[in-house]
C-alpha cells in the first residue's frame, strides 16, 4: 500500500527484514514467495532463504512455490522446443514420418500437480495466450491460463484421505481494481468493482463469496 509501482518496491524491499516469529501457536511460519507487478508488466519475485530476503526480475510474469526462483528459470531451459506449432522432423528428416494426432510440439509439456511442472505449464501458456480487444476476452482468456494447472480434488495427497486442490482463482485489473474471481465449486467469473465514491469511508464493505454453483440451464 506504499507503493504506486515495482520501482518504488524495490526501494522498501531493501530495507526489510522478516522476523523468524510464528503468528501464533497454532499459525506457524510458512516459506511463502512473493511476486510484485505493476500496471507496465514489470515484475519481480520475492524470497525469504537462509541467505537472506531476495529480490529477483521476473522476466515470465509466473510464480509458484519451491525450488527457488532462479532454479524454477534454469529449468525451462529444457523445455525450449516446446511449441504450439507441429514439430519439425529432425530425427531422420529424409523419411516421412506417420502422424497420429496433433499437439505434438507441446508432447513433453509436463503435466504433473507439482509446482516445478505447474510452472513450467503455466509460463507456457501464458507465453501463447491471445491478446483480446475487450475486458471480457482478456479475462476470459486469463482465467483459461489459470485452470491450465490448477489441482483437482483427488489428485495430490497431502495426507491419507486428504487432498490439495485449487480453492479459487482470482485476478484483478490494476487501472479499474476490478477484482475477479472464481471458485472450485463455482466456475462462474464473479466481480467487485471498485467504487470511487466508497474509497473514503471507514466501514469496511464485505462481499459474500460465490461459492455455489451457478448453472445456465437453457431449457
Amino acid at each position: 500500500g506504499q507503493c504506486k509501482n515495482v520501482t518504488e518496491a524495490r526501494k522498501l524491499l531493501s530495507n526489510l527484514n522478516l522476523v523468524k516469529i510464528d503468528f501464533s501457536a497454532k499459525l506457524h511460519l510458512s516459506p511463502l514467495h512473493w511476486l510484485i507487478a505493476d500496471k507496465s508488466g514489470e515484475a519481480i519475485v520475492v524470497e525469504s532463504t537462509a541467505e537472506g530476503l531476495n529480490v529477483y526480475d521476473n522476466p515470465v510474469g509466473v510464480l509458484t512455490n519451491n525450488p527457488e526462483f532462479p532454479k524454477q528459470l534454469l529449468n525451462l531451459s529444457n523445455y525450449q522446443s516446446i511449441s504450439p506449432a507441429y514439430p519439425e522432423n529432425t530425427l531422420i528428416p529424409e523419411v516421412k514420418l506417420s502422424t497420429y494426432s496433433r499437439g505434438f510440439g507441446s508432447r513433453f509439456l509436463p503435466g504433473g500437480m507439482d509446482s516445478e511442472s505447474r510452472f513450467v505449464k503455466e509460463v507456457f501458456t501464458k507465453a501463447h495466450a491471445p491478446k483480446g480487444k475487450s475486458e471480457i476476452e482478456n479475462i476470459t482468456d486469463y482465467f483459461h491460463n489459470l485452470h491450465a494447472v490448477e489441482q483437482q480434488k483427488g489428485l495430490d495427497q497431502v495426507a491419507p484421505g486428504q487432498f490439495e486442490y485449487t480453492i479459487y482463482s482470482d485476478g484483478i485489473n490494476l487501472t479499474t481494481g476490478t477484482f475477479y474471481y472464481s471458485t472450485y465449486d463455482n466456475n462462474q467469473i464473479n466481480a467487485v468493482k471498485l467504487e470511487e465514491d466508497k474509497l473514503e469511508q471507514t466501514e469496511l464493505l464485505q462481499y459474500p463469496l460465490q461459492s455455489k454453483q451457478t448453472i445456465n440451464f437453457q431449457n
